[in-house]
C-alpha cells in the first residue's frame, strides 16, 4: 500500500493545537500504551487497540527498549477523505499525507480506520527511535521506521507473533531500473534534502532496501543494538559496525542482495498487503495460499 511518509518530521507552531477538536471524537479507549479517540464506534477499533499494545511488546521485546511516556494518543477518522480534512481543518497542514502522521510536539498519531497496520507501526516507530535509538544516523529516522512496515502474523493467546523482512511492493516498483544501481555508501551517508514527495518516497525506499540487506545478513537487530549503547565498536558508521567489516567488503554483498531482489521483482509485485490473523491455522492458510516464505535470518545482538 502506498503511502507518504517524513511525516513524523512535521512540526506545528503551539497555537496551531488545541484541545477543543478533541470533542469530536466520542468513542474513546484506553490501552496499556495508547489513548484512542474515535468518530464513530467502529468495531475495527479494538482490534487496532489491541494490536497497538501487541506491536510495542514485541518491540519491546525483540528489537529495543521501547521506553517513552505513554500514552499515546491516536485519532481515529472514518475514512482518508475525512482524514485528510481533518489535518487541513483542525492541523492546518496543507498538504496532509496519505495515510497518518505522528507529530512528536503533541504525542499524537492521526489516522483513519482502514489506513493499513504498516500505515500504524511505522509512524508509531518514529516516536520510539526519536526517544531510544538517539544516536541514529540520519537516514535511519526513516530506515528503521520502513522497515517495519511490511509484515505477516498471528495472535497467540496475548502476543503477537510476526514474521519480518518482507519486500514493500510499491518500494520496489517505486525504485524501478534504479534498484540494482542504489549506492551504498550515498544510502548510509547524510541525506541530502529532497523537492517533492516522489523524490522523499523514492529516498526513504532507498533507506528501506539498508534496513532490509541488515536484516537479511542477520545484522539488523546488532545494528538496533550498537545504536543503543552509542557504540560504533571501532568503525566509521553503525552500518559497518553492525556488519563486523569496513564498507568495501560490504558493497559485493551489498550488490548480491540488489540482484536478487531485482530477480525476484516479479513475486514481489504479487505480495498482499501486512497482516494480521486470528490464530496459527488462520496464518498457515493465509501463508498458504499467496506462497510465502517464512524463513527468518537469525539475528545476532
Amino acid at each position: 500500500m502506498k503511502r507518504l511518509l517524513l511525516c513524523y518530521l512535521i512540526l506545528l507552531p503551539a497555537m496551531a493545537f488545541s484541545q477543543d477538536f478533541l470533542d469530536q471524537f466520542p468513542f474513546r479507549q484506553q490501552t496499556q500504551y495508547f489513548d484512542f479517540r474515535c468518530k464513530r464506534n467502529s468495531p475495527q477499533i479494538p482490534e487496532i487497540a489491541r494490536f497497538a499494545d501487541g506491536f510495542i511488546k514485541l518491540v519491546n521485546h525483540d528489537f529495543f527498549k521501547a521506553q517513552f511516556d505513554y500514552p499515546i494518543r491516536v485519532l481515529v477518522l472514518e475514512d482518508r477523505a475525512r482524514f485528510k480534512e481533518f489535518l487541513v481543518r483542525e492541523l492546518h497542514i496543507s498538504d496532509p499525507p496519505n495515510f497518518g502522521i505522528y507529530l512528536p510536539r503533541y504525542k499524537l498519531f492521526a489516522t483513519y480506520e482502514d489506513s493499513g497496520w504498516g500505515t500504524f507501526t511505522h509512524e508509531i516507530l518514529h516516536p520510539l527511535v526519536e526517544g531510544n535509538l538517539q544516536h541514529r544516523p540520519l537516514w535511519a529516522l526513516e530506515g528503521i521506521p520502513t522497515f517495519f512496515e511490511k509484515f505477516y502474523g498471528y495472535w497467540k493467546g496475548n502476543d503477537l507473533v510476526v514474521y519480518w523482512g518482507f519486500q514493500n511492493p510499491w518500494r520496489i516498483e517505486q525504485l524501478g531500473t534504479n534498484l540494482t544501481r542504489l549506492d551504498l555508501r550515498k544510502v548510509i551517508s547524510d541525506p541530502e534534502p529532497s523537492n517533492g514527495f516522489t523524490a522523499i518516497e523514492r529516498q526513504e525506499s532507498s533507506w528501506r532496501m539498508g534496513s532490509m540487506f541488515l536484516w537479511e545478513q542477520g545484522r539488523f537487530n546488532r545494528f538496533l543494538q550498537l545504536i543503543a549503547t552509542h557504540n560504533k565498536a571501532g568503525y566509521p558508521t553503525y552500518f559497518e559496525a553492525a556488519m563486523e567489516m569496513p564498507l568495501e567488503k560490504i558493497l559485493p554483498l551489498w550488490q548480491t542482495y540488489l540482484n536478487q531482489a531485482a530477480a525476484q521483482r516479479a513475486k514481489i509485485l504479487l505480495l498482499p498487503n501486512s497482516k494480521i490473523l486470528p490464530d496459527e491455522a488462520a496464518f498457515q492458510s493465509f501463508v498458504k495460499a499467496n506462497y510465502l516464505s517464512l524463513e527468518q535470518p537469525k539475528q545476532q545482538n
